[in-house]
């Protein structure tokens, strides 16, 4: 198996329990507030305040109602996100011994899912949980069901690439060359190579083959795996947050 680094879906996992902190805030400021100003009804004793307060208190339920639905609504996305992202991790765990794996780098150029070095050569992958088809606009960027996304996803996501590879470089002194990768381990793939730029777009099932049984990518030897793995190490463990311990 390969040597692993870190753990699958902690990025995802944090941003979870955030958001579920925020609604518990949400409840607990809705308490304090409802209770300081029934006391202060109680104590005044009149009924015109009573029924002032009684409104206030249905307005102000009914806009943290919408708001908590909303970070609920955000934090079930985040969950299923990191089950599409704890298959991948699991996948790529299974890769031959002389792989290494970096999971969930979080760097200050946005989060890393995962880091593959191996005979192969260097790949960065994001996992997407999406649904539908996903398909190329013609520009180098996704559709998804034939809509445009809110984000440019590919273009982002190079630039997070290019960045820590620019500082690997730096650790390493090896200039290699980094794909980038797409999974997409629920939605349907109509996104050809090159027509995504510098990402390719493959789903869970194809991992294996295009990383390991690659014959046409950058051969790295023993060495250069050794210091390119020990470079994105050094990034990684400037996360404080990053569990450094191998297995």
């Amino acid at each position: 198996m390969a040597k692993v680094l870190g753990e699958t879906g902690r990025y995802v996992t944090e941003q979870s329990t955030d958001k579920f902190l925020r609604i518990f805030l949400f409840l607990y400021l809705f308490a304090v507030i409802l209770a300081f100003i029934s006391g202060y009804v109680i104590g005044v004793n009149q009924n015109y305040l009573t029924l002032i307060f009684i409104v206030v208190a249905i307005l102000v339920w009914k806009y943290l109602s919408k708001k908590i639905k909303s970070i609920e609504k955000e934090r079930l996305a985040f969950r299923k996100g990191a089950t599409g992202e704890a298959l991948v991790g699991f996948l790529l765990d299974g890769f031959p011994d002389d792989f290494r794996i970096i999971h969930d780098l979080s760097t200050p150029y946005g989060n890393i899912d995962h880091i593959v070095i191996g005979p192969t050569g260097a790949f960065v992958i994001d996992t997407k949980n999406w649904k539908g088809i996903v398909s190329s606009d013609g520009s180098g960027e996704l559709l998804l069901n034939g809509k445009s996304t809110n984000k440019p996803e590919i273009k982002n996501f190079t630039r997070r690439i290019m960045a820590i590879k620019e500082k690997a470089k730096i650790l390493s002194s090896l200039d290699t060359y980094v794909q980038g990768i797409f999974v997409f381990p629920s939605a349907y793939l109509e996104a050809k190579w090159g027509s995504t730029g510098y990402v390719h777009c493959i789903k869970d099932e194809q991992l294996y083959d295009y990383i390991v049984e690659n014959k046409k990518s950058t051969k790295l030897s023993a060495k250069e795996i050794g210091a390119l793995s020990q470079s994105f190490l050094a990034l990684a463990r400037m996360d404080k947050g990053f569990e450094g311990n191998s297995r």
